[in-house]
């Protein structure tokens, strides 16, 4: 008996020596797991943080006019609001070819309240044929790509006269571009369709498309768009918007930047069924830069088109009846001297007065927002023969 028992010490001995081994194995495996881990999680942060492109703009401006016509929100103390805003945009990439792009927007014209003006995902084929599909801007001025973004514009504000005559900038819908490159220059083609809404206002059914030929210096573009209005049959516009009231849009734009001369300009023109305001507008903006500064002078121009269609017309606005003609006529002119100094690579700011005037006999339709800020309700002529308006503005890029 004491002889099995001593036999069965070794065996014991190295089964123990095993246990140990194993435990000693599954240590190290377990270790050697956490930190495999732990380089999955740095390698994946690691990751998505290169597939985030985040960047963002700043506008901060002061306005003031010499009356309350109501010119670019203008009136007669100083307003800050209509020109300054917070804007964030982040890119994240998909794919090679596919990447989903956000842009929200603070405005102080809606008392800084966020709101996303670009929602969508772009995927680019093997043929450089690029398709975006969410909310986007409206492709018809040659600065709606950059229409929040002051410091990419050459003025404080675009001119009114023109971009104002559509009173939305964003859509709901998809796009899809193709740049042609030939031996020297290069064509440009879009193609857009989806539905818009401003305020209680749908704009259904829209499609349009726009070619630009870009030669060393210069960029010449063309665009049309056309869509379906339709408002609340309790709105006052009713009676003269009814419901699927046709409405086309035709612009044409040059730019010309050697960098040392900028021209840029853009002729529009709005033509919507019924009593409401058919328009043609242009500006014309020339700037000479110095250095780091760059003077420059806009003369624009904005004129209906079909004013016997309102001629002896009424609508109810507020409870009171009133003639469409004085509303929705208009004529107008505005010269603009102003200038840009570049303080960094990526901050600017810029100074203007702009005076508006040649009303003829219309009240101007100086506001798209409140029709009627310069007519008098009494007379239902212009409250002010012209306006003058003096702006300062601060833009930034990051």
């Amino acid at each position: 008996m004491m002889n099995k028992k001593y036999y069965l010490i070794p065996v014991l001995m190295t089964t123990a020596l095993s246990v140990a081994a194993a435990e000693d194995t599954v240590d190290q495996r377990v270790s050697q797991l956490e930190q495999e881990i732990q380089l999955l999680k740095s390698s994946s942060a690691s990751d998505i943080a290169d597939r985030i492109k985040v960047n963002g703009f700043f506008s901060v401006g002061a306005t003031r006019s010499n009356n309350d016509a109501g010119y670019a929100g203008s009136n007669d103390s100083y307003e800050l609001n209509s020109l300054s805003l917070l804007g964030l945009q982040a890119e994240f990439t998909l794919g090679e070819q596919t990447s989903v792009v956000s842009q929200l927007v603070a405005k102080g014209e809606d008392d800084y309240d966020p709101s996303f003006e670009w929602a969508y995902i772009k995927h680019t084929f093997d043929n450089d044929v690029t398709v975006r599909g969410g909310k986007l801007r409206v492709p018809i001025f040659m600065y709606s790509d950059f229409l929040d973004v002051g410091y990419a514009q050459p003025f404080i504000r675009p001119p009114e006269e023109v971009y104002g005559a559509v009173p939305f900038s964003t859509y709901v819908g998809g796009d899809i571009a193709y740049d042609l490159e030939l031996d020297d220059s290069t064509i440009q083609l879009q193609a857009f369709a989806g539905k818009a809404k401003e305020g209680n206002i749908e704009f259904n059914y829209m499609y349009g498309a726009s070619a630009g030929w870009q030669y060393d210096n210069l960029l010449l573009r063309a665009v049309y768009g056309t869509s379906q209005i339709s408002v609340p049959s309790t709105s006052s516009f009713y009676s003269i918007i009814p419901e699927d009231t046709k409405a086309e849009f035709f612009g044409l734009g040059l730019k010309y930047d050697d960098g040392a001369n900028l021209i840029t300009g853009e002729y529009t023109t709005v033509e919507v069924d019924g009593q409401m305001s058919d328009t043609k507008s242009a500006y014309l903006t020339y700037g000479r830069r110095f250095g780091d500064w760059m003077p420059y002078v806009t003369i624009a121009r904005l004129e209906t088109t079909d004013n016997s269609e309102r001629v002896g017309q009424y609508f109810n606005l507020g409870g009171m009846t009133v003639p469409v003609a004085p509303l929705l006529t208009a004529e107008r002119d505005a010269y603009s001297l102003g200038v840009r100094y570049d303080v960094m690579s990526n901050v600017s700011i810029k100074a203007d007065a702009t005076l508006i005037n040649n009303f003829g006999d219309t009240v101007g339709m100086i506001s798209n927002a409140t029709l009627a800020s310069n007519l008098d309700l009494t007379t239902f002529g212009s409250k002010q023969d012209d306006s003058l308006v003096y702006s300062i503005r601060l833009d930034c890029v990051f």
